[in-house]
């Protein structure tokens, strides 16, 4: 959002998309916008375009992770922890990706890692 409004302000000044973009990268170094987006940017201001901020989109909005589903995601680990997300999804008919998301990101939950060590043999000699 940062960048977009100094985008909108250097194509209120005159200046060029190029200019822009080499301003930007002196400000921002790799984590500037592409060139390529400023040139559009700066075509939706010639048309006209003031607002920066991102339109709606169409499409139907996200489901799967409802305060419903992850609370039930949540009681059925807390039921049993070793179900597999592939069981998650088929009880709550949500795809893998979504029972993915909401133990990941909406629980904080983490897969623990479990290093096996090989025994040590010990020698008849010793």
């Amino acid at each position: 959002m940062e960048q977009l409004l100094n985008i909108k302000f250097c194509f209120k000044l005159g200046k060029t998309a190029t200019e822009t973009h080499e301003m930007l990268v002196k400000v921002y170094g790799v984590d500037a916008v592409s060139k390529k987006c400023i040139f559009e940017w700066f075509k939706r201001f010639r048309d006209g375009k003031e607002n920066v901020r991102d339109e709606p989109r169409s499409g139907r909005p996200p489901t799967s992770t409802s305060p419903d589903n992850i609370e039930r995601v949540q009681w059925m680990l807390a039921d049993n922890r070793r179900l597999s997300l592939r069981m998650i999804a088929e009880e709550l008919k949500i795809s893998l990706d979504s029972v993915s998301n909401i133990i990941h990101e909406h629980l904080q939950k983490r897969k623990k890692k479990v290093y096996a060590f090989p025994t040590l043999r010990r020698s008849s000699n010793v």
